[in-house]
């Protein structure tokens, strides 16, 4: 099949290029003409999509859109490029499938969706966003729903993936604090409890998902859930430092995902678990 994948040199991209491209035809657009593409197969468009889409410059047609990019950036300074990334090419992407005679849409989109939530959030479970970032994926997510007459929605809420080669994310960051000897303050409850889940089981997810024409909304979540308190431990086994704590006295929710369907309508395969995809991630070993 012919996928376009945005947001290709991303940490997700990265790894999910790799694995689709020894089956697909591939079509990579990113910002960084350097990092877009791990695979020598892959075509390549150089786009900032913080601008219009160039629509002319992408095949005339396509299979499958996976729409991954997302802008790093912080709200409020950055709003508008939050909500140009994050929704706006969401819109033009959706026209382009729709022209290109796409038959499947895939969103990555996140379980900040959810809100302020304790427990599991199930996909039966309303969205209510509280932040910005959330509200320009709830928005896209609606967006890809209005065009199910022509393409198949298929909305992934993702759940702290991590993995080899992750910056400037809640486990690499607490990972630097760690082997710093930083304070980890924790919160009341040892909340928020989440459901990391490694990049590879979310590569394998979403090659699931276009395997079987998917079409829903769905959570892509670990097995385990765990606190702060018992992430930063196994952090700590995995760099080989001993966590600090401090009680900061703060409330706080949970950030995790069921994911039951996602096991009962994509398969279930022997997931990484956490203790072995942090020491993949942070310690010696190589990501397989």
């Amino acid at each position: 099949m012919r996928i376009l994948v945005t947001g290709a040199s991303g940490f997700i991209g990265r790894h999910l290029v790799s694995r689709l491209s020894n089956a697909h035809e591939l079509f990579a657009v990113d910002r960084d003409p350097q990092r877009a593409a791990q695979s020598e197969t892959a075509h390549v468009f150089v786009m900032d999509l913080g601008r219009t889409l160039n629509v002319s410059a992408l095949p005339a047609e396509i299979d499958i859109i996976i729409h991954l990019a997302q802008a790093n950036v912080t709200f409020p300074e950055a709003a508008n490029e939050l909500w140009a990334v994050n929704t706006s090419t969401t819109q033009q992407l959706l026209d382009y499938g729709r022209r290109a005679r796409a038959h499947q849409f895939v969103l990555a989109s996140t379980g900040d969706v959810y809100g302020r939530r304790i427990g599991l959030c199930k996909e039966t479970d309303a969205a209510a966003p509280v932040s910005y970032y959330g509200l320009t994926k709830r928005v896209a997510e609606m967006l890809v729903q209005t065009y199910s007459d022509y393409l198949r929605p298929c909305i992934v809420r993702l759940f702290q993936p991590y993995g080899p080669g992750q910056t400037n994310r809640l486990i690499p960051r607490l990972a630097d604090k760690i082997r710093l000897g930083q304070v980890i303050r924790l919160n009341k409850d040892d909340r928020p409890r989440m459901t990391p889940v490694y990049v590879d089981d979310v590569t394998r997810a979403v090659e699931s998902a276009i395997d079987a024409s998917y079409s829903g909304t769905i959570n892509i979540a670990g097995d385990r859930v765990v606190s702060i308190r018992e992430l930063a431990e196994e952090i700590g086994r995995a760099v080989g430092c001993h966590p600090v704590f401090e009680e900061s006295g703060q409330e706080s929710v949970d950030v995790m995902g069921s994911n039951e369907l996602m096991k009962n309508v994509l398969g279930e395969w022997p997931m990484v678990s956490l203790t072995d995809g942090l020491s993949r991630a942070l310690g010696d070993k190589e990501a397989s």
